[in-house]
């Protein structure tokens, strides 16, 4: 299924640049309409105050998120290209508590949804928020772009597939299908496979078929963990064979324990150079 909805949030047009300029070109590109977000966040602080403080707090607040949303979409005005008229850009003011369920309702319906990455220099733990409601409540594939400029009007040529034989894997692979069928090339990477599975005799080969039907044509790599993180392994891979995205599952383990101990998805999240095609 082509991707027909491109829906992007813009909280801040200091960090969100990279994901607006993607979602657009690749608009563009799938001849898809495109959905921009414009969040005014409203803190709505609940601490104990003196009487009569507290209105006059929370509508000074809610004054300043709707400015912040109106800022933001003339932003977005200025910024996307005159030739995209298939787009709708809405503004929305929200507290901050019920930031996660307004994400994911206003995205549900979205083919794929681009943002930016969640941590680095001058990300809050607003954007964070913002990401994992797109990644577990909507059920729609997430694009992570990076900050460095790329150009997302052409499809990507080399495309990498963090392959671990999981459900968040599987998904990740089924919703990008478009993505990977305009490939010229797939590579399908596993990083030390489970010795107990029941495909070890042939691991990688069933999701290789799956995708030849589809007609991808996907070679199979089988690494050793040879430095500390799987994250590491993965990433030099793609840097190896100039792979331009990467396609996995987000989150096999509970975020708690990634946020916690670490784990592939937070790893790349934190670092990744190239685009990431994420899905749960």
């Amino acid at each position: 299924m082509p991707y027909k909805t491109i829906s992007v949030v813009v909280t801040d047009a200091a960090t969100d640049g990279a994901a607006l300029g993607a979602a657009a070109a690749l608009a563009l590109r799938e001849d898809a309409h495109l959905d921009v977000i414009c969040m005014g966040i409203d803190p709505a602080r609940y601490e104990a105050m003196s009487i009569g403080t507290t209105a006059i707090m929370i509508e000074t607040d809610s004054a300043l998120a709707r400015v912040q949303a109106e800022a933001n979409a003339a932003w977005v005005g200025k910024t996307l290209p005159k030739e995209l008229t298939r787009v709708a850009v809405q503004t929305v003011v929200i507290s901050n508590l019920g930031l996660d369920s307004v994400v994911a309702r206003m995205t549900r319906y979205s083919d794929l949804i681009v943002a930016g990455l969640p941590y680095g220099p001058g990300r809050s733990p607003l954007v964070v928020t913002v990401v994992e409601a797109e990644l577990f409540g909507t059920g729609a594939p997430v694009m992570i772009v990076p900050d460095t400029a790329r150009d997302y009007s052409k499809a990507f040529t080399r495309v990498m597939v963090a392959w671990n034989e999981g459900e968040e894997s599987l998904a990740a692979i089924r919703k990008a299908l478009p993505i990977l069928q305009a490939a010229s090339h797939v590579d399908i990477v596993m990083v030390n496979p489970p010795s107990h599975s029941t495909e070890r005799s042939d691991p990688g080969g069933a999701v290789t078929l799956m995708l030849a039907r589809h007609g991808v044509k996907g070679e199979v790599s089988i690494l050793s963990q040879t430095l500390p993180r799987v994250s590491e392994v993965l990433l030099r891979f793609a840097r190896e064979h100039a792979c331009d995205a990467i396609v996995m599952g987000a989150y096999g383990h509970s975020r708690f324990r990634e946020s916690i101990l670490g784990g592939a998805t937070r790893e790349l999240l934190e670092q990744a150079p190239l685009p990431l095609v994420m899905a749960h």
